[in-house]
């Protein structure tokens, strides 16, 4: 019979051996995921890459979007060209303008849905915002720009800096949403947002560089007219707009709802973009964008959680369009074709 000595020691030795077994797999995993994070997914580098890969006819651009200001109301454009940060025309750069408190924290629509129709216009270095019965606020950038008083805050903790627009804006805006604010603008500063996904095995071809200026993750959100069909057939009792979903790409004539979650390269004109990951959605949606109102009944966010939350670790949060990255520049027009890749170049599949 083993002494109760021989006993304990042998219970301390298979515990040690446990507590060891764990603490390597735990390192094993936590190196994994690191390794997973660092990826560094490759960009197409030239149209002859392009050409190496076969594409399929998808869709149509049925519009495109611009929000100079974020959480303000659209701009729809007939042509756009793709930069590294979004959408720009003219003197249109999306989401190059924000709402902060006088503390310097992010205000949005989340907030104050009447945000929504505040309507921007940008002009040369005149920014133009217009609301119902008061009088059209103009803002000189070129002004701002030499002031140079640079405010620094957070998109989902994201570190930012925008370049005060002054008191005649602030106050203007404050007669709106009733508290203090200032309105900031990107101007021509460093892009310093980088994406930082921790699981970032999920999303293979999210970069790290995948940048915006103030949008919540990155430059391009894409939409389509069927899956919002889809969604309007669940709740008859809620009028849906596309700009609720706030796209930049919206899109007509894929072959069903929900297609777009299957695409990976998207080409559209002489730009390719990536599928990073799917547009997780929050109460914004419950935003009518025609009146500026929140649906009483949490709607459409409610019916969308019942059959879009896609990821098992966010049983709540539905996802609704997808959220793009920009490989190749490129002119974007009203109507022009979409295609996805169907067989990718041989760089990418040795990736």
């Amino acid at each position: 019979m083993n002494s109760p000595k021989l006993v304990a020691t042998g219970c301390l030795v298979t515990l040690t051996v446990a507590a060891l077994t764990y603490i390597y797999w735990l390192h094993r995993k936590r190196s994994r995921s690191q390794a997973n994070m660092k990826v560094i997914v490759p960009r197409l580098r030239n149209q002859d890459e392009v050409k190496d890969m076969k594409w399929e006819h998808v869709g149509r651009v049925a519009k495109l979007y611009i929000y100079p200001v974020k959480s303000f109301a659209p701009v729809n454009v007939k042509t756009a060209q793709t930069g590294q940060c979004g959408l720009v025309s003219g003197s249109l750069r999306d989401r190059s303008f924000m709402v902060v408190s006088d503390k310097g924290k992010m205000i949005t629509g989340r907030q104050i849905p009447r945000l929504v129709l505040v309507r921007p216009a940008v002009d040369g270095n005149t920014l133009t915002l217009s609301y119902f019965n008061k009088v059209d606020l103009t803002v000189d950038l070129s002004q701002v720009e030499d002031t140079n008083t640079r405010v620094t805050t957070e998109v989902w903790n994201d570190r930012v800096v925008g370049l005060d627009c002054g008191d005649e804006c602030a106050s203007w805006l404050e007669g709106i949403i009733e508290r203090k604010c200032r309105l900031i603008y990107h101007a021509s500063l460093p892009a310093t947002r980088s994406t930082d996904i921790p699981a970032g095995y999920k999303y293979p071809l999210l970069r790290h560089d995948d940048q915006s200026l103030y949008a919540d993750l990155n430059s391009y959100m894409l939409m389509t007219d069927e899956s919002i069909a889809d969604l309007q057939t669940r709740v008859p009792g809620c009028k849906l707009h596309p700009v609720n979903f706030r796209p930049n790409i919206l899109v007509e004539g894929t072959p069903s709802a929900f297609h777009e979650d299957m695409w990976k390269y998207i080409k559209i004109g002489d730009a390719v973009f990536r599928n990073v990951k799917p547009c997780s959605r929050c109460i914004f949606t419950t935003i009518d964008s025609r009146t500026g109102k929140k649906d009483p009944n949490m709607e459409p966010l409610r019916t969308l959680r019942k059959y879009r939350c896609l990821d098992k670790d966010e049983p709540t949060t539905p996802h609704f369009g997808i959220n793009l990255g920009l490989d190749l520049p490129g002119l974007l027009r009203e109507g022009d074709d979409i295609y996805v890749a169907t067989v990718l170049c041989k760089q990418l599949n040795r990736a």
